[in-house]
């Protein structure tokens, strides 16, 4: 199975000069976890992600509406290729211990991986794999 086959193709964007209120905000409205930073082009600059947020306010005691998300986020994320396997994005992510990788295609980002996609996959790929078994083991 390969990334653009599992990838989720509405991204969530914001500009790296919003708020994190902005930001945090945008998450609630669209129900994701991170917005991606892009620049002109689709070119990916950054990720922003709830945990970023959180500790940014919370840990470091930074006002969400006075901070920015290019002072919070994750500039130059590790990404995965379109065409990767999703054994490779288990490996990426689990190196990087990161649980969302955004996914490029020719330098522009073009879809978003989670860990929760990858498990969802798998866990359909599994009971796929469990029906046949079934079919097979019937007298």
């Amino acid at each position: 199975m390969m990334a653009r086959q599992i990838m989720r193709k509405d991204l969530v964007t914001t500009p790296s000069t919003a708020s994190l209120h902005e930001a945090a905000r945008q998450m609630i409205e669209h129900n994701v976890g991170s917005v991606l930073i892009m620049e002109e082009g689709w070119k990916l600059k950054g990720i922003l992600t709830d945990r970023d947020i959180a500790l940014a306010v919370a840990a470091n005691v930074k006002d969400p509406k006075t901070t920015w998300v290019c002072d919070v986020m994750t500039q130059d994320p590790v990404t995965i290729n379109a065409d990767a396997d999703i054994d490779s994005a288990i490996r990426i992510m689990h190196r990087a211990h990161v649980k969302r990788l955004p996914v490029v295609e020719n330098g522009r980002a073009v879809g978003f991986i989670s860990s929760d996609d990858i498990a969802t996959a798998l866990k359909q790929q599994f009971d796929q794999f469990m029906e046949i078994e079934g079919a097979y083991a019937r007298p």
